[in-house]
């Protein structure tokens, strides 16, 4: 692409240098910049990589764009704006030729339920309906060419170039719509500017994600403006706290669904276990008995959701119905695994408060007589109100507590696992993953639950000097016989 390509759709910037210079990519971490590549400068909040402007050029790169002016040679452009992180999605999106236009792009955010409800649409669409549908989220992506799960930073919303390079990649393999999990942080950090979303869909409100919006106020104000630019249709949980506060202005069209408070959509539970939940589904006047082949009645929430979005597009009441009893497993999410002792395994990505107290009370109404095992930590970087919290709601919710280490990032484990073990006076403590969850299978008895949560299908815990791949999965079936 050539920067005057650039100058006739954002005239409004001020290019220097020549406008017949061409990039092949565009970069925001100099250590990555290769010949001919676009390098745009960013003041990040522990750095700001102006300084770094002349590496890039040293790199190879052919176009610098950045807040502030940087003495250059005449042959590198340089295009000066008022917010790079702006200007970054700005141009990526611009560089793949403005794909979220050419296709049905729906954005699913909330707390908790992204990537269980954007998986299940995708996989209503794509292998039930047989409509081409993609997927972009924490478990991994589908782009048109298969599902591929990969570990990736930041771990939700792609960074700009690359949500717009998969987007471009679903349009040129003819997907009608891509279904792609929205942070708080993508929102915040503009990774979807630019992008034109078809739908969008609100999960729940909890507190989480502190160490990056400071406040709660300033998270559900991020999640509230995601909402109030233009889309054809804005899905609403109308059981969700500060719901009254998402008006939504910017959709044409507004469908809520609920269990607790009168919606659109509405679903009345009758029955849950650790295989199946069964609830009836309201819409329109039409009513339906479901059984969901997903445990947890937090799920028949995230089915709602996509019961909702199936409504608005014309998908008849029998489909929707007959999705939800093979409606498949979300990597991570409620997976139930038994063991050769008949220990019943639960895996599941709960990493803050809200989501750690939905799983255990819900595994706390099922589990009868049975002793539930809980092995839980805190993710790094994470602010120590939250680690506190999670450690006092599991150790509440638990007969058992085991306070391990989850993902420390690099963060201190053992600092970690002191805040998480403040308000757990009884809790073990036994830093290795690995041998807390072995401890949990060697005292779970017959017909025990045990419950390994903040991970999910992950397969990398991250130390400050190496980086540990095995997944709770793989280390249940490893010590599964323990006795």
């Amino acid at each position: 692409m050539k920067v005057k390509e650039l100058k006739r759709i954002f005239p409004q910037f001020e290019y220097l240098h020549s406008i017949e210079s061409e990039f092949l990519r565009i970069e925001t971490d100099s250590r990555k910049v290769q010949k001919g590549d676009m390098f745009v400068a960013i003041r990040g909040t522990k750095t700001d990589s102006h300084k770094f402007v002349p590496d890039a050029v040293r790199k190879g790169a052919t176009v610098i764009v950045g807040e502030e002016y940087v003495p250059l040679q005449e042959n590198i452009s340089f295009i000066k704006v008022p917010n790079s992180r702006i200007t970054y999605a700005l141009f990526s999106s611009a560089f793949f030729g403005f794909p979220s236009k050419r296709i049905k792009l729906v954005g699913i955010t909330g707390t908790s339920g992204k990537t269980t409800t954007a998986y299940l649409l995708y996989k209503f669409f794509n292998d039930f309906l047989r409509i081409p549908a993609g997927f972009i989220g924490t478990t991994g992506t589908d782009c048109g060419k298969g599902f591929v799960n990969e570990e990736r930073f930041p771990p939700t919303t792609p960074d700009a170039f690359l949500f717009n390079k998969i987007l471009y990649d679903s349009v040129q393999n003819g997907l009608k719509y891509v279904f792609a999990e929205i942070s708080s942080s993508a929102i915040l950090f503009r990774r979807i500017e630019g992008a034109t979303f078809y739908g969008k869909i609100l999960t729940n409100i909890g507190k989480d994600h502190l160490e990056v919006h400071k406040t709660f106020e300033d998270y559900l104000k991020t999640k509230i403006e995601f909402f109030e630019t233009p889309a054809q249709v804005c899905i609403l949980n109308a059981d969700s706290e500060h719901i009254e506060k998402f008006s939504a202005k910017g959709c044409a069209n507004i469908l809520t669904y609920g269990i607790k408070n009168r919606a659109d959509v509405n679903g009345y539970i009758k029955y849950v276990n650790t295989s199946f939940t069964e609830f009836s589904l309201e819409f329109e006047g039409l009513k339906r008995d479901i059984r969901l082949n997903i445990p947890g009645y937090f799920n028949v929430y995230n089915y709602l959701a996509l019961s909702s979005f199936g409504f608005f597009e014309g998908v008849s009441f029998r489909k929707v119905a007959e999705f939800a009893e093979c409606a498949p497993s979300v990597p991570g999410r409620m997976n139930v695994f038994v063991t050769k002792r008949k220990v019943k395994v639960v895996i599941d990505f709960a990493h803050n408060p809200m989501e750690v107290e939905s799983v255990l009370k819900y595994l706390n109404e099922i589990k009868g007589s049975s002793s539930l095992i809980t092995v839980t930590g805190a993710v790094g970087w994470s602010v120590k109100e939250k680690r506190e919290n999670i450690g006092k709601i599991a150790s509440s919710l638990s007969d058992t507590l085991i306070i391990t280490t989850d993902d420390p990032r690099g963060d201190d484990p053992d600092r970690i696992i002191k805040d998480v073990s403040r308000f757990a006076p009884d809790a073990l403590v036994i830093r290795d993953r690995e041998k807390a969850i072995k401890k949990a299978l060697k005292i779970a008895n017959p017909g025990d639950i045990v419950v390994l949560l903040g991970r999910g299908d992950e397969r990398e815990i991250h130390f400050k000097d190496y980086v540990f791949v095995k997944s709770d999965l793989e280390m249940v079936k490893e010590n599964e016989g323990e006795n």
